[in-house]
């Protein structure tokens, strides 16, 4: 069965900041069929992070014959997961993501995958599926073992799966179908974006020995909801520092859309295919060098409709 094609509305935060309605409508008519909705205020708001009540949402992408198919919730453990339930019933989606975690000890991670069972039984029995999405920083160790096998490892198939970032994956220094074919089935949804060639930061984020791999006593990594930028409703907080908004400079100028890049997303959609049960590739789009984020979605589906494996129905 081919992949379909969605979208994260992480992908258009900045329109939908000005106007929401108006951009879901833009993304029905350009023709993205499948959405992944993304929520980085829910210390606030329990729906798709920009005050669309339910209601509104399915009608306004019913009219365009789009369908919600995922949301993206943090901060998770802030979040009134009651009404988050409720809104995601309405808009008719079954699959809630946790969009990254905070680690910072062995004994810290084995206590969060009783909590992602907890949690993820929880909502299975409210008819939802609980999802983990990665990051670079699950490829850091702990006695030489990556957090994300940690993560697989401590948590039921039945109440976790996972929503494999192939670009974060390639950044964490392994190879994305390599990945794909270790997490086989539990892997439910796959993100998808590309990495520039001409981008400033180097592809490994992560470190090339053992040694650099190893999380260090008293380091965190990753971010939850005590962080500035949840506390802030998903807005990151410009800072002062210029050493670090130089990082922050570079680091934006690795994402560039889909076929512009030097990622093997063809073989990445093939790889889905034949290991996974996952039905939907979606497209996340970080940052843009284009003057506006609708651009770049419309430049990435020109992009993915070069790929074989895939359909937009």
């Amino acid at each position: 069965m081919a992949l379909k094609v969605g979208l994260i509305l992480y992908s258009v935060r900045d329109e939908m900041a000005k106007d929401p309605v108006g951009t879901v409508e833009k993304v029905g008519q350009i023709g993205y069929k499948y959405v992944e909705t993304c929520n980085h205020n829910a210390i606030s708001d329990p729906g798709c992070g920009f005050g669309i009540g339910a209601q509104q949402l399915k009608e306004t992408f019913d009219r365009f014959g789009t369908k919600v198919i995922s949301t993206h919730i943090f901060p998770l453990e802030k979040a009134d997961l009651k009404q988050v339930v409720a809104y995601n019933h309405i808009v008719g989606n079954d699959n809630l993501v946790n969009p990254m975690g905070n680690f910072s000890t062995y004994d810290d991670l084995m206590v969060q995958c009783e909590n992602f069972n907890r949690l993820g039984k929880a909502l299975r029995e409210e008819g939802m599926t609980f999802i983990y999405h990665n990051h670079e920083f699950e490829f850091r160790t702990f006695k030489g073992k990556t957090i994300l096998d940690y993560l697989m490892e401590n948590t039921d198939p039945q109440y976790m799966s996972f929503e494999l970032d192939t670009f974060w994956t390639m950044r964490g220094g392994f190879n994305p179908m390599d990945m794909i074919r270790h997490m086989g089935k539990r892997i439910r949804l796959v993100h998808q974006k590309d990495f520039a060639w001409d981008s400033l930061q180097e592809i490994n984020l992560i470190g090339l020995t053992p040694e650099e791999r190893e999380m260090k006593p008293g380091e965190i990594v990753g971010m939850n909801g005590n962080s500035t930028y949840a506390k802030n409703g998903g807005k990151h907080v410009v800072s002062q520092d210029e050493a670090e908004e130089e990082y922050r400079r570079r680091r934006m100028s690795s994402f560039t859309e889909i076929g512009s890049g030097i990622m093997p997303i063809q073989d990445i959609i093939n790889a889905v295919n034949e290991y996974t049960d996952a039905q939907y590739i979606i497209l996340e789009q970080d940052a843009t060098r284009m003057p506006t984020q609708i651009d770049s979605i419309i430049k990435s589906m020109e992009g993915f409709k070069k790929y074989t494996g895939i359909q937009w129905d």
